[in-house]
């Protein structure tokens, strides 16, 4: 006897058995997709000399786009750092880095200096030393300020204290912190900090 074709109900209930186990797979249309962590807010930059330091003629809102070796260029009193970093012929470092912290003494902290610790920063080890120390390969935000400790760029361990408005790194304190540039974040000290 000759089988007759299938009729339209007949595939319809054919075709709901083949495809109603799909419905459970964790890849359907109703699963949540993969949870993405917004990024911070923007922080703006915190301290007491903030008002008084002004980057190419714009503010501290000027130095967003620069690269941070520029920044520090542009910045009033930060003139001694940046002589340093060009003894250090370290100009490649900053040039390379991305999301660091860079601790910047103000020209009053290397005034502070004694002779005998100055005379190894006209050196290009001395000074590239120092530079090293400087950096902290990590975006530190405020809060990130908090009784911690890191590790600098030359492997030395720099102390971070402080809450409120009042910070300070390696027993120096922040003037302005939190200024961030293109490829790093600044904060201005009025020492040259100690390093463990």
């Amino acid at each position: 006897m000759p089988s007759r074709p299938l009729g339209p109900a007949a595939l319809l209930a054919g075709a709901v058995i083949v495809f109603a186990p799909l419905t459970g797979c964790s890849g359907g249309v109703d699963a949540p997709g993969p949870v993405v962590a917004a990024p911070p807010p923007p922080e703006k930059a915190f301290g007491q000399a903030c008002t008084a330091l002004s980057g190419n003629g714009g503010g501290l809102d000027a130095l967003g786009g620069q690269p941070v070796l520029t920044a520090i260029d542009q910045t009033k009193d930060l003139g001694q750092l940046s002589a340093l970093i060009k003894t250090a012929k370290a100009k490649d470092i900053f040039d390379s880095m991305e999301n660091v912290t860079v601790f910047a003494p103000n020209d009053a902290a290397f005034a502070k200096l004694t002779e005998d610790q100055k005379k190894p920063l006209a050196t290009q080890q001395g000074a590239g030393d120092l530079v090293r120390k400087l950096i902290v390969v990590r975006d530190l935000r405020k809060d990130d300020l908090q009784d911690k400790q890191y590790t600098s760029l030359q492997g030395a361990v720099i102390k971070a204290a402080g809450s409120g408005e009042d910070y300070r790194i390696g027993g120096a304190q922040v003037l302005c912190g939190s200024i961030k540039t293109a490829n790093a974040r600044l904060a201005v000290l009025d020492t040259v900090p100690s390093f463990g």
